[in-house]
C-alpha cells in the first residue's frame, strides 16, 4: 500500500513570497551605506547625466520628471512596510515640479528609466539587489554605467521583455544602448556617460550648455557692437555727404556771386 509523501518541511515558498521576503530583507539606501559612497568619476557621471536630460526634457516640452540621488519611497506590498531606494539619476513620467523624495504610492508609478553608476562599493549592490528591486518596483529599463579612468568605462543594462520581467539590454552598437522610454541613445565617451539624440546629436552637458550660451552672449555682443559700428559709420558717411552737399551749394553760391560781379563790372557806365 503506497502512502502520500509527508510534507515538506519548512513549506516551499511561492514566487510571490520570496519576492515579498527578498523586498522586505532589502536596505535601505541611506546616506550612511557604504554603497552610497561616490568619488569624483560616479559623482560627476550621474550629475552630468541626468543635468543634460533635465535640460534636454525642458528645452524639447518632454513629459518628464528628472532627478539625480533623490529618495524613493514605497510600501513593500502585504506589509505596510516602508523602504528607500535612491537610484543615482531616474526619469518618470509624472509633474516635473520640486521634491524632496519621490513617493510611489502617491505619484501612482516607479520611475520608467533608472541609472546607477557603479562604483567599487557598489558593485553587487547595484548589479544583483538592485537590478531584482528594480525589476519587481516596475522600472522599465535599469541602465548600469561603470566609469573608468584606467580601462575602458562600460554601459549594461536590462529592460523589461515581453515576458514581462527584465531581459538584458543588448547594445546597439559598441558602448551604446538605446532607450526606447527616452528615445535616445546612451553612450560611453570616456569617463562620461552621454545621451545623444536618434539623429546623432549630443545633448549638452551643464558645462558645454554654459559655454555655449557663453558664446551666443558673445556672439550677440560682437554683432551688437558690429551693428553699432556700422550705424555710426553711416551717421559719418551722411555727416561727409551732408558737409559735402553744403560745401558744393556754398560753392555754387560764390560762383554765381562772382558771375554777378563781374557781368557789374563789365556793364558799361551810362
Amino acid at each position: 500500500m503506497s502512502r502520500p509523501a509527508p510534507p515538506s518541511w519548512p513549506p516551499a515558498l511561492t514566487e510571490e513570497q520570496e519576492n515579498e521576503l527578498f523586498m522586505l530583507f532589502l536596505e535601505d539606501d541611506t546616506e550612511d551605506a557604504p554603497w552610497m559612497v561616490m568619488g569624483d568619476l560616479q559623482f560627476w557621471s550621474a550629475a552630468s547625466f541626468a543635468q543634460s536630460l533635465r535640460s534636454y526634457a525642458h528645452q524639447n516640452q518632454r513629459p518628464w520628471y528628472v532627478a539625480s540621488m533623490l529618495p524613493i519611497q514605497f510600501t513593500v506590498p502585504g506589509s505596510g512596510i516602508r523602504k528607500v531606494v535612491a537610484p543615482d539619476t531616474f526619469v518618470a513620467f509624472v509633474t516635473d515640479r520640486v521634491r524632496s523624495s519621490y513617493d510611489v504610492e502617491v505619484e501612482g508609478k516607479f520611475p520608467s528609466f533608472v541609472l546607477e553608476v557603479v562604483s567599487p562599493s557598489s558593485v553587487e549592490r547595484d548589479q544583483v539587489e538592485k537590478r531584482d528591486a528594480y525589476e519587481l518596483l516596475g522600472a522599465q529599463e535599469y541602465a548600469l554605467f561603470t566609469p573608468r579612468l584606467d580601462a575602458p568605462s562600460s554601459l549594461e543594462g536590462f529592460r523589461r521583455g515581453h515576458a514581462g520581467g527584465f531581459e538584458p539590454w543588448l547594445p546597439s552598437g559598441p558602448g551604446r544602448l538605446t532607450s526606447e522610454v527616452l528615445g535616445l541613445h546612451l553612450i560611453v565617451q570616456g569617463s562620461l556617460l552621454r545621451a545623444q539624440s536618434l539623429d546623432g546629436r549630443l545633448l549638452p552637458t551643464l558645462e558645454e550648455a554654459e559655454l555655449d550660451r557663453a558664446r551666443e552672449a558673445e556672439a550677440r555682443r560682437d554683432a551688437e557692437l558690429a551693428r553699432a559700428r556700422e550705424a555710426d559709420a553711416r551717421k559719418e558717411s551722411e555727416l561727409a555727404r551732408t558737409r559735402e552737399a553744403e560745401a558744393r551749394q556754398s560753392a555754387e553760391a560764390e560762383v554765381e556771386r562772382l558771375r554777378a560781379e563781374l557781368a557789374r563790372l563789365r556793364k558799361p557806365d551810362r
